[in-house]
């Protein structure tokens, strides 16, 4: 079993599974089409189940577990066998292989036919003892017990629908409590990418100018698209996914505000790039300062507008070079390449995600004024910060981007502290006969 991925004919992405010899299987699509995709769920969110599904099966086809068999025949796991099948959810796929491969060598049983004799013989000589680099992260021990549990749970239903099912609650029963930590991708922003300090603010904003004496590229067209990009992601800290999304219809007027509409599609129609950018955040529209709307505006009207067939490309930033006799969205490595040449003339790496990260600085700086000031709270200021960035009220995602601002604060403390400490050292006048 294996899950594959396409695009449809209508432009949504979608994922199947399928056996040995390329057919769909029944269960699982079926689950997955009402449970995921009928739900609305994201393209990538039906992948990921798709593959914590294919997980499933062989864990259940290596513990000699006919799953759908079973169900049919109302022969319903135990909770014995589900807490055995949760045990594999916090290893490694690899990890989990040779697990199951160890267990049923002991138990003459060789049920796993994707395995040849070489692997099984080094399998048998593989240490149990299960070390931190055969887990995985607890959020995906998480998820997968959460699909697991949905799946059975649906399965037993489909064919038993007034049955006594508690199989959902087991696997539930057996997932990580959710403050154990830092999900991977939080620790990934948090790790990862560095925000831009004052100094590289003042540098990023004089040199990504259209009139910039050292600007990488030659055509205008080109400097004022790359200058409206480099603003909208500065200005208003949206993620590379977010902004590739944008359309020309996305630019609105309201009161005399504009505003651009960040919107959840994941089955756009229009969408054709072979590595869709996703919108992972709510939906939501932010407010542009005339100053910024009118770079946008230069931007459409002065240079887009000018592009042969530009007419049939609904996206707001778009390729100045065609490409199978068509103007194309632009992609995100196409973007990524736009800050790699930023990076040549700044004297320091460069990122579109860092952007995000530098607004939240920024963000923070501002309500600490405002805070001080007591023009707003501390927790209406973090409520605020998740409506602009598109987080649920709450979030965590608030904490690890507000963090490099706050260990900053903390370390400007501690040197303020250690300054009074010396100014009162070298104020005091010692008695040499002072016994302490």
């Amino acid at each position: 079993m294996r899950s594959k991925s396409f695009i449809s004919n209508s432009g949504e992405r979608l994922s199947i599974l399928v056996d040995t010899k390329g057919f769909p299987l029944l269960y699982p699509n079926l689950f997955i089409t009402s449970m995921y995709r009928n739900d609305d769920q994201a393209a990538t969110s039906c992948k990921k189940a798709a593959e914590h599904l294919v997980y499933f099966y062989t864990v259940c086809e290596g513990l000699s577990i006919d799953i759908e068999r079973r169900c049919e025949t109302e022969t319903f796991l135990s909770q014995e066998e589900i807490q055995n099948i949760s045990g594999y959810t916090g290893l490694t796929q690899k990890s989990a292989l040779q697990k199951l491969i160890i267990n049923n060598k002991e138990n003459n049983v060789s049920s796993i036919k994707s395995v040849n004799s070489k692997r099984l013989e080094t399998a048998r000589h593989t240490i149990r003892i299960e070390n931190e680099a055969n887990k995985v992260v607890w959020q995906t021990k998480y998820n997968r017990l959460t699909v697991f549990g949905r799946y059975l749970d649906w399965l037993q239903r489909y064919h038993f629908p007034y049955s006594d099912n508690k199989a959902k609650q087991y696997f539930f029963d057996e997932r990580p409590a959710k403050n154990e930590g830092l999900t991977f991708s939080e620790l990934h922003e948090l790790l990862t990418f560095k925000s831009l300090n004052k100094l590289h603010r003042n540098i990023y904003l004089d040199r990504i100018r259209p009139e910039y004496p050292e600007n990488p590229w030659n055509d205008e067209g080109v400097k004022c698209r790359n200058y409206a990009i480099a603003m909208l992601l500065y200005s208003c800290g949206l993620r590379l996914g977010e902004l590739l999304n944008v359309k020309l219809e996305d630019l609105i007027s309201k009161d005399g505000t504009p505003y651009v509409l960040i919107k959840r599609n994941p089955s756009d129609i229009d969408e054709t790039r072979a590595k869709q950018p996703s919108v992972k955040t709510n939906s939501r529209a932010l407010a542009l300062t005339p100053k910024l709307y009118k770079i946008i505006q230069e931007y459409i009207y002065e240079h887009r507008a000018l592009l042969d067939g530009v007419a049939h490309c609904p996206y707001l930033f778009v390729s100045h070079r065609k490409r199978n006799n068509k103007i194309n969205p632009l992609s995100i490595s196409a973007v990524e390449k736009i800050f790699r040449e930023f990076s040549s003339i700044m004297a320091f790496h460069l990122h579109p995600h860092c952007l995000r990260h530098t607004w939240n600085d920024r963000y923070s700086e501002s309500a600490d004024k405002r805070i001080a000031k007591g023009e707003t709270t501390e927790e209406k200021s973090e409520m605020d910060r998740c409506l602009l960035m598109g987080w649920a009220e709450g979030s965590t995602m608030s904490k690890v981007y507000s963090s490099r601002h706050n260990t900053q604060r903390a370390m400007e403390y501690s040197l303020k502290l250690q300054d009074e400490d010396f100014d009162l050292k070298e104020s005091l006048i010692y008695d040499d006969d002072v016994l302490l």
